[in-house]
């Protein structure tokens, strides 16, 4: 049996509100599936320039609780501002379990009732 001696971050998900949208026939934000408190992280250099070389823009980063049910097939809205989530990636060395959410800010989708 193998044990890691990593300590379990304790977090707290002060920062704000974040709606995850199912995405419409239109490509825009539908139905809100669920709210969630997030924790502001920041984007480290090493991610964002990885990021870049896969052609991707990773303009924000979150964290949330846990949630299995997340993958990249939703929008997010953080602030009034949406977001195309590019990466779900779960953390598990924390308490509760978490996951990282990498976002990129689109200008091209809006919310269903035109919104945004």
């Amino acid at each position: 049996m193998i044990t890691q001696n990593r300590k379990a971050t304790f977090e707290t998900f002060n920062d704000g509100i974040c709606y995850f949208h199912e995405i419409d026939d239109d490509g825009n934000a539908g139905t809100v599936k669920e709210k969630i408190r997030f924790q502001e992280r920041t984007v480290g250099i090493k991610r964002y320039y990885e990021a870049m070389t896969a052609k991707v823009q990773i303009d924000r980063l979150i964290r949330i609780p846990y949630q299995g049910w997340l993958t990249s097939e939703y929008l997010a809205n953080v602030e009034g501002q949406l977001y195309e989530i590019k990466q779900v990636q779960y953390i598990p060395d924390s308490l509760p379990k978490c996951n990282d959410i990498s976002l990129h800010l689109t200008r091209q989708r809006r919310l269903a009732d035109g919104s945004i």
